[in-house]
């Protein structure tokens, strides 16, 4: 064997070295970008378990509470004083008597130790309510579930909830915090919004007459 036929055999297994790297990097990037992917998922379902099992401590785990009464505040105000006011223009006395009202309120009412209260607001009372804690009622509950990536770091959730077919979905939104989906922005059931009448400036069409 020549010296140069001893030389090619270091250098294939070099290239191969290199090719195995190569793919355990693009395996391990596939992985992780799989279970990032899935992570929401997962934090999805055990929510669920938690209503399930009535485990408001596990709950209370993947709420951002400063940032949930937040957007619940925005939600209630703007329902009943419609939406904030341009920057120039200064809210009337009433409305910022409101507004201040709701907020101590939501700060009350909005708290880890009430959390079981709140869960239970949102399914239906009296005895049919139990049926909604079996575990077939909440796999198919989470089945109704529109989810989605709003942005690589947000997450979005709604659902309509049981006893309020009527109303528009129970929304949660979900970031990234301390390397944990957390509950970020919830939005209540609601009547949905009237719908518009616009009033026509023409002429108002008169009947047809026979000659």
């Amino acid at each position: 064997m020549s010296y140069l036929s001893r030389m090619e055999i270091p250098g294939g297994v070099a290239a191969l070295r290199r090719q195995q790297a190569r793919w355990v990097c693009a395996g391990t990037l596939a992985a992780a970008t799989s279970l990032y992917a899935a992570s929401p998922f997962f934090t999805l379902w055990s929510i669920t378990s938690a209503v399930r099992t009535h485990d408001m401590g596990s709950l209370n785990t993947c709420l951002k509470w400063e940032s949930v009464r937040s957007s619940l505040k925005n939600q209630v105000v703007d329902g009943l004083i419609g939406p904030p006011h341009a920057d120039d223009e200064l809210p009337g006395f009433g409305e910022s008597f409101a507004s201040s009202a709701v907020s101590n309120a939501i700060d009350e009412e909005v708290r880890p130790d009430r959390l079981g209260t709140l869960v239970d607001h949102l399914l239906p009372q009296g005895p049919a309510s139990a049926s909604y804690h079996t575990w077939s009622a909440m796999v198919g509950l989470l089945g109704r579930v529109h989810m989605h990536f709003t942005h690589p770091g947000v997450f979005e959730a709604s659902v309509i909830m049981p006893g309020h077919e009527n109303e528009t979905p129970l929304r949660l939104q979900m970031r990234i915090h301390a390397f944990q989906w957390k509950i970020d922005r919830v939005e209540l059931p609601a009547a949905p919004p009237e719908p518009l009448i616009e009033a026509s400036a023409g002429p108002v069409p008169q009947p047809l007459t026979q000659p």
